[in-house]
């Protein structure tokens, strides 16, 4: 009685098919693979010693330099030292290039 009755309120039971090509394949929730390296920290601390010698001398050039590494180093896991380094070379560079600015008015406004 009670296999007619599961048959009639499902009757396709055990007629299921899982497709396996169309299933996500599995995933591995293991943490051994996602420990930092150290890249990121090594890259971190160039990028940073740039963003100080870029206030020393060529702001722009060491500036942008600072950024760049400071951006992949932070990408590789290096935050805190690349987002000092990004900001130290940003802000060495725009003060670099609004001085010389500032500096070349000054001069135009004496001849002028």
């Amino acid at each position: 009685m009670a296999d007619r009755d599961q048959n009639r309120l499902y009757p396709n039971r055990g007629d299921e098919e899982y497709a396996a090509e169309v299933a996500p394949a599995r995933i591995n929730h293991d943490k051994a693979g996602t420990e930092p390296t150290t890249g990121g920290a090594i890259f971190g601390f160039v990028a940073l010693a740039l963003g100080i010698l870029s206030f020393f001398t060529y702001p722009v050039f060491f500036g942008i330099a600072a950024v760049l590494v400071g951006f992949y180093a932070a990408s590789k896991g290096a935050r805190t030292t690349g987002r000092i380094a990004i900001i130290l070379g940003a802000v060495a560079a725009i003060m670099a290039l609004f001085f010389r600015v500032a500096i070349l008015s000054y001069f135009l406004r004496l001849f002028t």
